[in-house]
């Protein structure tokens, strides 16, 4: 081989060392960077989780120093709260810088009031509108510390048109009162007395086996002052005593309230606040029947068809020796203008001696139907109780009878003078010329009869 072939050949062998060295030179340090990258990224990883467990143990030991001090609870809570309300409103109350709101049912206050006057015709309440920033406006509603009123001074009796005011709103809000103006009548008081009963409240938290007497009631009459048109209106005066969990007699001191014919109490002055009671608890009771009573008067044309309670019996309860004897309790039903089939609720009435009973009120279905009315002429007199057997004989006509009956269509319908009967009764009369009374009589007791012809007629009474 010649010397330059040999060169040749020895350069190439050079060349591809070299380039087989910077293959492996390039990939160490490939594999240097990526090893070194990873451990970058470990360390990377490790110092964020020693980052983030610090920040939480920050704020454990945080929330732990708060926790234990009452100052910071409070502080957290308004914030709180605060983050809350500014969530639901803040947003709104900073937007909208004017709103309105309405404030119902504020009571109003009577200022200045002569003591020897009343007032009549002023409401216990008002409504307020407000105008104004939203802040202020919820400022207001949470404080609550507002005022309507009316002030009276140096007013005398009379009849005065009053403006309703208004206090402790802020400056910022327009405010108006619904009603702004109102009549009101200005009445000298009366004094008047009263006679005082009695009543049992809190009769729910009583057992049912026992009742309430009243031995002893220290005061018998009491004197409300007032004006004259709301003495008026008084329908009873009271004193309400507390039976809850009695077992045993007992005394107290109950106070006196007054009551119009609604049930609700009266604002009167009263000359005594409470009366001595001593009562009496009994655990006798029966089981009588119930009786329906009947009062006023149907319309023309109309009548009772038929009726049903919605029970038949009631336990009344007292002292044995003063309830023994009751078998029937009645129940008063006011038929006033009734003119169709109508229920209604009705109060049992307390006879002497009852103290209470298993339920007070009940309901009465009452029917009602139209009625007619229809004449019947020509019915003939009979003659009783004529054991002597006399002859009997009437003057002009007097033998036969006129009469009305009063009924449903169908019970008139069907009604003949078969039905009617007319009689005289002659059982103590003596022979001669006498005058005695016409009964008349229907045998249907729900149809009303009533004699149209005259109701004494003359008679001769004759032997045979």
């Amino acid at each position: 081989m010649s010397p330059r072939n040999q060169k040749d050949r020895k350069d190439i062998h050079d060349s591809t060392t070299e380039f087989f060295l910077k293959v492996v030179q390039k990939e160490k340090e490939k594999s240097h960077k990526e090893n070194a990258t990873k451990e970058n990224m470990n360390s990377t990883k490790t110092k964020t989780f020693d980052t983030v467990g610090r920040f939480y143990n920050y704020i454990n030991k945080t929330l732990d120093r708060i926790l234990s001090s009452k100052a910071s609870i409070m502080i957290l809570s308004f914030a709180m709260a605060g983050v809350l309300f500014y969530s639901i409103s803040g947003k709104d109350i900073i937007t909208s810088p004017t709103s309105g709101s309405k404030l119902e049912n504020v009571p109003v206050i009577v200022e200045n009031l002569d003591d020897s006057l009343e007032i009549n015709g002023l409401p216990e309440k008002a409504n307020i509108v407000l105008l104004g920033p939203s802040l202020d406006i919820y400022k207001t509603n949470f404080t609550k510390d507002y005022e309507v009123y009316v002030d009276l001074k140096d007013l005398t009796a009379g009849e005065y048109t009053l403006n309703l005011k208004s206090r402790n709103f802020p400056d910022t809000l327009e405010v108006m009162l619904v009603p702004g103006s109102v009549k009101v009548k200005l009445l000298p008081k009366v004094t008047q007395e009263f006679d005082l009963g009695y009543q049992f409240i809190n009769e729910d938290e009583l057992d049912n086996k026992y009742s309430v007497s009243v031995e002893q009631l220290d005061l018998k009459s009491v004197t409300l002052r007032a004006s004259e048109n709301t003495l008026a209106k008084v329908d009873k005066v009271v004193a309400c005593i507390d039976v809850s969990g009695k077992t045993e007699a007992f005394e107290q001191n109950a106070e006196i309230k007054a009551y119009d014919g609604n049930g609700k109490e009266m604002n009167v002055e009263i000359s005594a606040k409470k009366a001595h009671v001593q009562c009496h608890v009994a655990s006798y009771s029966k089981t009588v029947a119930i009786k329906a009573n009947f009062i006023g008067d149907i319309p023309t044309g109309y009548q009772i068809a038929n009726y049903s309670l919605s029970q038949s019996e009631v336990t009344i309860y007292g002292v044995e020796d003063l309830i023994k004897d009751i078998s029937v309790v009645s129940v008063d039903v006011d038929v006033s203008d009734l003119k169709s089939t109508s229920t209604m609720n009705a109060s049992l009435k307390k006879e002497n001696g009852i103290n209470k009973f298993s339920t007070n009120d009940i309901s009465v279905t009452v029917e009602i139907e139209k009625v007619i009315t229809k004449k019947f002429d020509k019915i003939p007199i009979k003659v009783l109780n004529n054991e002597k057997n006399y002859k009997v004989s009437f003057a002009g006509e007097g033998d036969y009878a006129s009469v009305s009956v009063t009924g449903t269509e169908a019970k008139i319908a069907a009604l003949t003078a078969d039905n009617i009967q007319a009689t005289i009764d002659v059982d103590t009369l003596k022979i001669g010329t006498r005058k005695v009374d016409v009964k008349v009589a229907v045998d249907d007791e729900k149809l009303k009869i009533e004699l149209l012809s005259s109701s004494r007629i003359t008679i001769n009474i004759e032997r045979n």
